[in-house]
């Protein structure tokens, strides 16, 4: 694969590349208000800047750059349709929830969050149209790795304030989605493995203390995982080491730094953390989640096809155990996304889950083999890492509750976005071939 020195025609892009903030905001100032929008949107969904300053606080900000988003997309030249797999599988799946709210314990309950997944639907849409080229999708993927690093460079320091020691509570990211130490984990998975492809293409292109500085900044996402507690996700990143370690083909190099990445992250695990590990499956929290684990078993059993209801796991846990579920006698969520869907969405809403999740592998690999024929190494490399955060998130969710949650969602648009740019890329390349014969 040829380096990533473009010809002097794609001088925008090499700038981009050399993330000068000049170029970086003459850039954006030439983008279209729908695309500026949704990147405000991301903003205020994934920092919560009007949460860290209540000065701000004064409107429903995410909500509005959302509508915001969709008003000023009809003016937006550069839209075109999207084709893809992922778009009728995602409707299928909120069709799937919609059915499972109707046939509800308490339709009321599905009801009042009805919003949470039709807003996923709604960004997704908005974000594979709206990013739409090479430029925009570099813009988009800078920002989202600027907003995750506002997470990660705080739980990092505040992991090194105690020493790099454990803590029950582990570490926490912005409020709102992030707010639990095993949500900003998966979190932390999805940036790390997206940060280091980044800078590992791109550091060509930056001086010796820049790359050092940024190299920095993206090993904060792994850096956290270790030290946020969370085992589902410490599982995921070792499975996400192991995958990619055997898919390094003659890349000695590679093998050895990511060898040596994957023992430094093991060597400032916590002893508290390895005993955890140890006692997995014993200690009060595993068999707390394996009772649950058992009663959603029993409720696919009894309610196959749609579930229990859409948001109705808490509801009718109560109901079967008022003095609440042993060994703890608690109620609390099912903590897995694959008990989750098949328990409130029944097998139904479980297969295209999954369905959707295969598809995005597979979405993956074509962009791969397109980007292959064109040498566009960048690209080429965030597909794998999407792949990674994709693992990362498929292995950490099967001990948390994290189905309506942003991550899967977003990867998704993230997925589609790229394969859609890479086929333009494809088609636009294919085009100068032709001409170049024609002349």
């Amino acid at each position: 694969m040829r380096s990533l020195k473009k010809s002097v025609s794609d001088t925008s892009i090499e700038e981009l590349y050399a993330l000068k903030i000049k170029s970086f905001w003459r850039a954006l100032k030439k983008e279209h208000f729908s695309f500026l929008f949704l990147c405000a949107y991301y903003l205020f969904e994934y920092v919560r800047p009007q949460a860290l300053y209540p000065v701000i606080d004064i409107l429903p900000w995410a909500q509005l750059f959302l509508i915001l988003t969709l008003v000023s997309l009809f003016s937006d030249k550069s839209i075109t349709g999207v084709k893809h797999p992922l778009n009728k599988l995602f409707i299928l799946f909120i069709l799937v929830v919609f059915l499972s709210s109707i046939a509800a314990y308490y339709p009321s309950i599905s009801w009042k969050f009805r919003n949470i997944m039709l807003s996923w639907l709604l960004v997704y849409f908005l974000t594979i149209h709206i990013v739409n080229t090479e430029k925009r999708f570099f813009l988009f993927l800078v920002l989202y790795l600027l907003f995750s690093l506002k997470m990660g460079q705080h739980g990092f320091f505040d992991w090194m304030r105690r020493g790099f020691s454990f803590a029950g509570y582990g570490l926490i990211g912005s409020p709102g989605w992030f707010r639990n130490s095993g949500e900003f984990a998966i979190q932390m998975l999805i940036f790390g493995s997206l940060a280091l492809a980044f800078v590992a293409t791109l550091k060509g292109y930056w001086g010796k203390y820049k790359k050092y500085i940024l190299y920095a900044a993206a090993a904060t996402g792994y850096i956290c995982v270790v030290g946020a507690s969370s085992r589902g996700s410490q599982i995921g990143l070792a499975i996400i080491f192991i995958l990619f370690s055997l898919k390094i083909k003659n890349g000695f190099k590679g093998l050895i730094g990511i060898s040596i990445l994957g023992y430094l992250l093991y060597s400032i695990l916590p002893d508290e953390q390895m005993s955890r590990f140890v006692d997995m499956g014993e200690d009060m929290s595993s068999l707390q989640r394996l009772e649950y684990w058992k009663i959603g078993f029993t409720l696919i059993e009894e309610h196959p096809i749609l579930g229990i209801g859409y948001k109705n796991w808490v509801a009718v846990i109560t109901d079967i155990y008022p003095a609440g579920v042993p060994p703890l006698n608690i109620v609390e969520v099912s903590h897995s996304i694959y008990i989750e869907a098949a328990a409130e969405l029944g097998l139904l809403g479980l297969f295209l889950f999954i369905l959707m999740a295969l598809f995005a592998f597979i979405a993956n690999a074509k962009t791969r083999k397109t980007l292959c024929q064109h040498n566009d190494k960048l690209l080429y490399n965030i597909s794998y890492a999407l792949d990674a955060g994709l693992i990362g998130y498929l292995v950490a969710g099967a001990f948390v509750t994290v189905l309506t949650y942003p991550f899967f969602w977003i990867q998704l648009a993230m997925i589609v976005t790229l394969n859609n740019v890479a086929s333009k890329i494809n088609i636009k390349k294919e085009l100068k071939e032709v001409k170049s014969l024609k002349n």
